[in-house]
């Protein structure tokens, strides 16, 4: 009887314990979403092409260089439109941002206009 109950207990400790473990994942995966928006304002300096859209290097009046993901996918989910756009052009990008180790700006546009 002291086994079944002792083994009752572990087996009851693991279950809890691995919910609890699950439940801060879950945690962790919210915040990690709450992703900000970032808008971007310059002259196209470079375009590398991808499978369903374009990066495009943007740089600002003051200097700054951010890069731009322009793509089908991301520009149809937010409502905005697909458009291919050349070295040269200015454009205004709208979207969720990241930064990576060197401090460049990274744009998933999900608004794109051009300013002529």
């Amino acid at each position: 009887m002291n086994n079944r109950i002792f083994i009752g207990g572990l087996i009851g400790a693991f279950i809890l314990a691995s919910a609890s473990s699950c439940s801060s994942q879950k945690n962790t995966v919210n915040r990690e979403q709450q992703v900000s928006q970032q808008e971007v304002t310059g002259t196209i300096t470079a375009i590398e092409n991808g499978k369903d859209g374009y990066m495009a290097t943007v740089k600002d009046k003051k200097g700054t260089i951010s890069i731009v993901t322009i793509s089908v996918v991301n520009l149809q989910k937010s409502g905005g439109t697909f458009k291919r756009y050349n070295i040269g052009d200015m454009i205004q990008a709208k979207g969720e941002f990241w930064k990576d180790q060197d401090g460049i700006m990274h744009i998933t546009a999900q608004s794109i206009t051009e300013i002529k």
